[in-house]
């Protein structure tokens, strides 16, 4: 069989198509192209950029020759194998391993001639490009060919063998990409893979490994073993690998390329020009950055996010801006799209949320694969404005696999950093360390806040240090600052909205005890005094005040406030907090809004998830006690969109605080807020609080109140100086993780992760449209579970009766979502929560009875829990705070 035959027959994928080698080499050699051109045209640039795009297209060139076997062509062909002799034939002496990307390596080994850094860079790159054992530290790049060594020297006797034919394989595969792609760069950067000495190198290769039993001494791997600016070039190289393979695969585009980022930030600006009258405050506040990294400080409700998008703009790069909870994540996304004309210019991902999948499934020509592309584009960071949850981006400074595709947009991104004030100690090291990383490879951060803490301004040199630290402290400290232009609205507080505006006046229960505390056998119970509950709904009312939240500090206290304004109220009370049903907390919202718009009287009960960035716009607030900064997010959804000041006798903020009999603070508070530093901000937020009660408030005086506080003592140390000592612990911590798996870093990031659960019997029981099709798919769920069989994606569409045309794989994983609920990682270590817990096409499953389905969808799935007993202690009660 000649080569040219050959050539086209060489096969890379089979799924869905059958895909040759030679198409998918120049589909992810096009994608190098592209990501390319879209920096070029867009004037970003990095270190190494010509280096590292070299290295890029020589390494995916080779990245996949490893499937020239018989192993991995017998798998691709399938059942038409036995039909295609001559290439058993050909690859008969070519068994190959499971694992191509290790026989890719042994090809880079043979190609490339030089070993200067990026070429031992773009050798390893094509080993690691696949999880394997490499990539998880169990065995060394040095030991490539141990454990393989019979295999590799049988393949390497074949190429030697094969070498003339071989080349004339790899000659016709450069040719195809040069004649197709017509492009000089390219062209010259292909050309440095030396195809002249095959047969010589081969040889030389085979007898180094008999003689010394590896590769490593013919060509040299980079070793990714320090986390040095070397380590995050090779992240780099090995992220844009892998994006421009996964993006040739999923046959979507790498980077937006219909226009370019000046002209579609140029499009988002006019429109927030128009929507906004008058002159901008945004206008005076860019000044100050410049296009540079920047921390913009600002009251909620003030314009921040259009600052974001207009900051976005000088920095001449893409967007990813980041929100601890979905819901205001979704709420953003729906002003992303008023301000980009989405149904014409798809340029706004949304990743980790339903709804991008949600907008998707609704247009009405959007087909399955349609849907599958803009998701994947998503997951691929390809879009010119990203909408992400944090942990999609900031855990990339835990190394875990993946990562690498996080670090490579980098240096091509601006980052936007919401609501900074939402994590704790261990949460925010992770978020420092990521953030310098992003500074390190040219990306630029800004940072926004309505309640900076104080210990955060001195990773951001912006403010003077009143303590000394250990030379270790110090070091880390230094290591980890990052440079940013510091935007203060306060020196021209008078453009910006609602920042001298009296908004709030504050009134602390003390002798107010809405709920009590009994304690049994080591369980805590709440009691709540109804008429007292009763008595200060009635009172807020009677005020003229028509929309109240009540914010507690957990969910089995949330619940049971609204257990008791619902027997009294159930037209107007509404349930809030982080696990419940998706499409529970959507209609909730949905709901509140609707009364909100109307100024009917509404009640919503919540957890802290009200604080961060949620558009609701509430007339009295009545909040448990929590730490300074806290209180003031949560204060910024009262009198947040009004044209007047608040000029009221009465207060339109209530805080109380539960005791126990002691005078600590509850169980279920000092959960959320732990350890001695938390309890006495907490004990200090309540003295300072009294003493400002009744007064009325503004932004300036508020921001003032969180410097007061954080400059008190505890044990004759300042809380600011706690609070840093704890960081820089947790960053020194961190110089030393290593997470093989996202999970595992997601496990670290979230002290109270959650992990999704479906829950059929709620999609039989809830009323709506879609309600055949939700009641065929919890059908076919039920049954494969009780028959232990799982059906395809295909036998799932035809049993449901949905069609491909219509995104019908896409329209069921959005039902599949919208009846999930967020479990806390926890609760999966009680045995009797495992015998109930099973696995559905990728989704975990709660398999509960249907006379409990009422119970989940109207509370969540703590009273579930709480009810079966399932849970023994209160800290199992605590609320996601971070992922709504």
């Amino acid at each position: 069989m000649n080569a040219e035959t050959l050539a086209n027959k060489l096969r890379a994928k089979s799924e869905g198509s059958d895909i040759l080698l030679k198409d998918h080499i120049l589909q992810s050699l096009n994608k190098a192209k592209q990501l390319r051109d879209f920096v070029y045209n867009n004037n970003l640039e990095f270190v190494d950029m010509e280096k590292m795009f070299t290295s890029l297209l020589i390494a995916l060139f080779i990245h996949d020759l490893g499937k020239i076997s018989y192993r991995f062509q017998k798998k691709v062909y399938g059942d038409e194998w036995e039909k295609q002799q001559d290439l058993k034939d050909f690859l008969r002496n070519a068994i190959g391993l499971k694992d191509h990307e290790i026989l890719s390596a042994v090809w880079s080994s043979i190609l490339l001639q030089d070993d200067d850094e990026w070429i031992q860079m773009a050798r390893s790159a094509i080993l690691l490009h696949h999880y394997n054992e490499f990539y998880i530290g169990e065995k060394d790049l040095a030991e490539i060919v141990q454990g393989y060594e019979e295999d590799i020297l049988s393949y390497l006797e074949f190429l030697y063998k094969n070498y003339g034919i071989l080349s004339n394989i790899l000659e016709i595969f450069r040719d195809y990409v040069n004649e197709t792609l017509q492009d000089e760069f390219v062209k010259k950067a292909i050309g440095n893979i030396n195809l002249s000495k095959l047969e010589l190198r081969i040889k030389e290769l085979i007898d180094l490994i008999r003689e010394r039993g590896d590769l490593v001494a013919f060509a040299e791997f980079y070793e990714p073993k320090t986390l040095d600016q070397k380590y995050y070039k090779f992240m780099m190289l090995l992220g844009s690998l892998r994006r421009c393979d996964y993006s040739a695969s999923g046959e979507v585009e790498i980077e937006f390329k219909d226009r370019t980022l000046k002209e579609i930030y140029s499009e988002i600006e006019n429109r927030i020009r128009n929507s906004i009258k008058g002159k901008l405050w945004q206008d005076l506040a860019l000044r100050k950055c410049n296009g540079n990294s920047a921390v913009l400080i600002a009251p909620t409700g003030s314009g921040k996010t259009e600052f974001a998008l207009m900051w976005a703009k000088n920095t001449g790069k893409k967007l990813i801006y980041t929100l601890p909870l979905r819901v205001a994540l979704n709420d953003l996304y729906k002003r992303f799209l008023e301000y980009t004309n989405y149904d014409k210019n798809e340029v706004v991902g949304l990743l980790h949320s339903t709804s991008f999948t949600e907008k998707l499934v609704e247009e009405e020509k959007a087909s399955e694969l349609d849907i599958e592309n803009k998701v994947n584009a998503s997951k691929l960071f390809s879009y010119p404005l990203m909408l992400s949850t944090p942990d999609q981006v900031f855990l990339a400074s835990l190394n875990y696999y993946g990562s690498d595709k996080v670090i490579s947009v980098f240096p091509l991104s601006a980052f936007v950093l919401d609501e900074i004030q939402s994590y704790n100690p261990e949460m925010a090291a992770i978020i420092i360390k990521t953030l310098k990383i992003i500074e390190k490879l040219g990306g630029k951060i800004l940072v926004i806040t309505a309640t900076l803490p104080p210990y955060f301004k001195l990773f951001l040199n912006l403010k003077k240090r009143s303590f000394n630290l250990c030379d270790k402290e110090e070091r880390i400290l230094n290591e980890y600052k990052i440079s940013a232009a510091f935007v203060d609205t306060e020196k021209f507080a008078s453009k910006v909205k609602n920042y001298l505006k009296i908004r709030h006046k504050i009134k602390v229960l003390e002798d107010f005890n809405l709920i009590s505390i009994k304690q049994e056998d080591k369980k805590v119970n709440y009691e709540i005094d109804k008429e007292r509950v009763y008595e200060l709904v009635q009172k807020i009312w009677k005020s003229g005040k028509k929309s109240i939240v009540f914010v507690l500090n957990n969910v089995s206290k949330a619940i049971k406030i609204y257990q008791i304004l619902k027997e009294k109220y159930p037209q107007e009370s509404f349930l809030l907090h982080s696990r419940m049903l998706e499409i529970t907390k959507a209609h909730a919202i949905e709901k509140v809004k609707n009364k909100l718009n109307k100024k009917e009287r509404v009640i919503l009960v919540a957890t802290q998830v009200i604080e961060a960035s949620v558009n609701l716009d509430f007339d009295a607030m009545v909040t448990e006690i929590s730490p300074i900064d806290s209180q003031i997010q949560r204060w910024g959804r009262v009198w947040r969109n009004r044209d007047k000041k608040y000029l009221a006798e009465e207060p339109n903020i209530y805080v109380f605080c539960i005791r126990c009999e002691n005078g600590e603070f509850d169980r279920g508070t000092r959960a959320v807020y732990s350890g001695d530093v938390n309890k006495q901000l907490l004990k200090v937020t309540l003295q300072k609080l009294k003493e400002i009660s009744g007064k009325p408030l503004n932004y300036k005086m508020e921001r003032k109140l969180i410097n007061k506080i954080f400059k008190e003592k505890f044990d004759g140390k300042k809380l600011t100086e706690l609070y840093l000592r704890e960081i820089l612990k947790n960053l020194d911590f961190l110089n030393y993780v290593n997470v093989e798996k996202k999970s595992q870093a997601q496990k670290l990031f979230r002290n109270v992760a959650g992990l999704q659960v479906v829950v059929p019997a709620a999609m039989k029981r809830y009323r709506e449209q879609s309600e055949n099709i939700q009641l065929n798919l919890a059908n076919q769920i039920l049954n494969a579970l009780e028959e232990r069989k799982e059906p395809t994606w295909d036998e799932i569409e035809n049993r449901v009766g949905i069609t491909k045309e219509k995104g019908g794989r896409w329209k069921l994983r959005k039902i599949l979502i919208d009846f999930s609920v967020n479990i806390p990682v926890f609760y999966f270590e009680n045995e009797k929560i495992q015998e109930i817990i099973k696995e559905f096409k990728g989704f975990y499953v709660l398999d509960v009875k249907e006379e409990d389905v009422e119970t989940i969808l109207e509370y969540g799935i703590d009273e579930y829990i709480t009810k079966k007993k399932f849970a023994q202690h209160e800290e199992d009660e605590i609320d996601n705070t971070y992922y709504l």
